[in-house]
C-alpha cells in the first residue's frame, strides 16, 4: 500500500495526535498526585481515603463528559471525512449548549444536596462532614471542567494542540499552586483541597476556550447551524464511554465496601491511591483507544479501508512496544511510587499499596488491548455489544472475582480480581466477533468487523506514497495506466493524470519547503463506475486550492493558471483540513 515508512502520514498523524490524548487523561491524575500528596502530608491519611470516596462522583462527572465527547468525535470524524463542515459546526454548537446546561444542574445538585451525596457516596458519619466540604468546593469547578473537556477535542481538529498543552501546564501548574496556599499555608483542609481543583479546571477553561472568540477559530458557536436532532445519535453513539465510567463508579461504591470489612482503612487508602495515580498508568491506553476511535471514524467516512488496516498495525506494533517499556517502569518504580502517599515504608498500607502498584502495572499491556478495540467498535457503531463489554469491564470483571476471593485471600484476593478481571474483558471481544459473524473469521476484514461491501474492491483502488517532485511525474502516468486499465476513456484518464501532477507538483514545490519538517503525501485513487476520484492527503500547512483558483492577478494574469485549470477540469473538488492532514478530493467523471 506505502511505498515508503520512513514519511508514513498516518504513523505521524498518529503520535502527533496522540501526545495531548494522553495528557489530558493524565492530567487528572497529576492532579489527584498533588492532591494526594498534600492531604497526607498536610493534614492526615483519612483526608486521603475522603478524597477517594469522592472518586465516585468524579467517575460520573467523566462518564457524562465521555458521553458528549465520545458521540461528538464519532460524528464530526463521520461529516469531515464526508467533507461536510456545515454539519460539524452544528454539533460543535449542540455539544457546548448540552453540556453548560449539564454542568449547571450538576453544580446545583452538588451544593444544594451535599450530605446525601455524601452518604451515597459511602461516607460513614465520621467521614461525612469532610467529604460534604469537598463535595461544596468541588461543586464551583464542574462546569469549566466539562466545558474544557469537550472543547480540548475540538482544538485537536483546529491543530490547535499548542494551545492544548499550554491549558494543561496552566491546569497542573494552578493546582499545585492553589494546594499549597489552600492548604499548607492557609489550612483551609479539606475544603482547599477542593477549591484547589476547581481554581485549576477554570484556568484551564480559560486558556482553552479563548481560542473561539478568536477569527482563526473555524468552527463557530452558531444555534442556527444546531440541530437537536443530533442530540439523540450523539448521546447514543457516546453512550458505552460513559457506561464504562458509570459502572467503574458503581464498582468504587461496592469495592469500598468490602476493603472496609476485609482490610479496613488502610485497605481503602491503598485503593484510593490506587485511583489517584492509576489514571497515569493507563493515560497511555486511554489516549491510543481515543485517537483510534478519531481516525477510524474519519476512514469510516470515507470508506478507506486500508488506512483503518493500517491504523491497527500501528497500535499493535509501534504503540505495543511503548506500553511493554511503560510496564516495566511501573513494576520498578512501584515502591517510589506508593512513597508518594505512604512515605513510611513499614507501615501496612505501604506494603499493600506497593503490591496493588506492581499488580496493575503489569495489566497494562492487556489493558491497551481493551481500550482500542472499545474505542474501535465504538466508531464502527456496535452500540449493544459495546455496552455490555463496558458494563462487564467496568462492573462485574473486577466485583465477582474480588467478592469470591476477599473472604479466602483478604486484601491480595482483591488485588488479583483487577488481573483476572481484564484478562475476561479482554478475550469477549473475539469471542464476540465469533458470534457477529456466527461461524470463526476467514480473514483479517472479517476479524476487524469490516461489512461486507464496505470501502473499495482492492482492483479499483491505487495508492501511491510521493516523497519528491520526480514521483510526482511517475505517479501520473501510474494513475493514467490506472484509468487506462479499468477502460476509461483517454480524455479522461489524461484528465485523471494531469489533474493529480498539478496538484502534487504543487503540494511538493510550495508545501514541503514552509519549515525544516519532513513532508509527504498518501494519494488514493478510486475507480468508479462512471470516472474516478483522486483523493490527496499532506501534511504541510493547510492551504485550499480552491481559495487559490479564485485569486486572479491582474500584473500576473498566470499566477495560480494550473490551479484554476484544476477546478474547470474536475467535475467535483473539495477540500478540507482534517485533524492538522490537506485533504483535496478530485472527482473525474467519463464523458466518453
Amino acid at each position: 500500500m506505502f511505498k515508503s515508512e520512513k514519511n508514513d502520514i498516518l504513523s505521524k498523524l498518529f503520535f502527533r495526535l496522540l501526545p495531548i490524548q494522553v495528557l489530558i487523561i493524565a492530567m487528572g491524575a497529576i492532579n489527584s498526585i498533588v492532591d494526594g500528596s498534600i492531604a497526607g502530608q498536610f493534614i492526615d491519611a483519612t483526608t486521603v481515603g475522603v478524597v477517594g470516596l469522592y472518586f465516585s462522583m468524579v467517575n460520573i462527572l467523566t462518564a457524562i463528559g465521555n458521553t458528549f465527547l465520545g458521540g461528538t468525535a464519532v460524528l464530526c470524524g463521520r461529516y469531515m471525512g464526508a467533507g461536510n463542515l456545515k454539519k460539524t459546526n452544528g454539533i460543535f454548537t449542540l455539544n457546548l449548549f448540552t453540556i453548560t446546561i449539564v454542568g449547571i444542574v450538576l453544580t446545583l445538585i452538588s451544593l444544594l444536596f451535599s450530605g446525601p451525596l455524601a452518604v451515597f457516596l459511602g461516607a460513614s458519619e465520621e467521614l461525612k462532614p469532610a467529604l460534604m466540604l469537598y463535595i461544596m468546593g468541588y461543586a464551583v469547578g464542574i462546569i469549566p471542567q466539562l466545558l474544557a473537556q469537550q472543547i480540548v477535542a475540538f482544538l485537536q481538529l483546529e491543530r490547535q494542540n499548542v494551545r492544548s498543552y499550554i491549558g494543561i501546564a496552566g491546569m497542573i501548574l494552578s493546582n499545585i499552586i492553589g494546594d499549597v496556599l489552600f492548604v499548607a499555608i492557609w489550612k483551609w483542609g479539606v475544603l482547599g483541597l477542593a477549591l484547589a481543583t476547581s481554581f485549576s479546571n477554570l484556568v484551564y477553561f480559560v486558556i482553552l476556550g479563548q481560542y473561539y472568540f478568536t477569527k482563526k477559530a473555524q468552527l463557530k458557536f452558531n444555534r442556527k447551524e444546531m440541530d437537536m436532532h443530533d442530540l439523540w445519535p450523539l448521546i447514543k453513539i457516546g453512550f458505552p464511554g460513559a457506561m464504562l465510567v458509570l459502572c467503574l463508579a458503581a464498582r468504587s461504591l461496592v469495592i469500598n465496601r468490602v476493603l472496609l470489612r476485609y482490610a479496613g482503612n488502610d485497605g481503602l487508602s491503598a485503593m484510593s491511591a490506587y485511583n489517584m495515580i492509576g489514571g497515569l498508568f493507563i493515560a497511555y491506553c486511554l489516549g491510543v483507544g481515543a485517537v483510534v476511535r478519531m481516525l477510524v471514524s474519519v476512514f469510516i467516512g470515507e470508506e478507506d479501508k486500508e488506512s483503518i488496516k493500517h491504523i491497527m498495525k500501528i497500535v499493535f506494533t509501534k504503540g505495543a512496544v511503548i506500553t511493554i517499556i511503560i510496564t516495566i517502569l511501573i513494576v520498578l518504580s512501584s515502591g517510589w511510587i506508593t512513597q508518594i502517599f505512604f512515605p513510611d515504608k513499614t507501615t501496612h498500607v505501604y506494603a499493600i499499596t506497593k503490591q496493588l502498584m506492581i499488580i496493575y502495572g503489569a495489566c497494562i499491556p492487556m489493558i491497551q488491548v481493551c481500550c482500542v478495540f472499545t474505542n474501535y467498535l465504538q466508531a464502527w457503531e456496535h452500540h449493544i455489544y459495546v455496552n455490555i463489554l463496558s458494563a462487564f469491564d467496568g462492573f462485574f470483571a473486577m466485583v465477582i472475582p474480588a467478592l469470591l476471593l476477599a473472604p479466602i485471600m483478604g486484601v491480595l484476593g482483591i488485588w488479583l480480581a483487577v488481573p483476572i478481571g481484564i484478562f475476561m474483558t479482554m478475550m469477549l471481544t473475539p469471542l464476540y466477533c465469533i458470534f457477529y459473524w456466527k461461524r470463526w473469521p476467514k480473514n483479517l476484514d472479517e476479524w476487524l468487523f469490516f461489512p461486507k461491501g464496505f470501502g473499495t474492491n482492492p482492483e479499483n483502488r491505487l495508492d501511491v506514497h510521493i516523497d519528491t517532485v520526480e514521483d510526482v511525474t511517475k505517479t501520473a502516468k501510474t494513475v493514467q495506466d490506472f484509468c487506462r486499465s479499468h477502460n476509461l476513456d483517454e480524455k479522461t484518464s489524461y484528465y485523471a493524470a494531469l489533474c493529480l501532477e498539478e496538484m502534487a507538483a504543487n503540494v511538493v514545490e510550495h508545501g514541503y519547503h514552509k519549515d525544516n519538517k519532513g513532508h509527504s503525501i498518501d494519494l488514493h485513487v478510486i475507480y468508479k463506475e462512471d470516472g474516478v476520484v483522486l483523493r490527496m492527503k499532506d501534511d504541510c500547512i493547510p492551504f485550499n486550492p480552491k481559495e487559490r483558483a479564485e485569486i486572479v492577478d491582474s500584473e500576473d494574469p498566470i499566477k495560480n493558471i494550473g490551479v484554476r485549470m484544476v477546478m474547470k477540469i474536475a467535475d467535483e473538488v473539495v477540500y478540507n483540513n482534517l485533524l492538522g492532514l490537506n485533504v483535496l478530493t478530485m472527482t473525474i467523471r467519463s464523458h466518453a
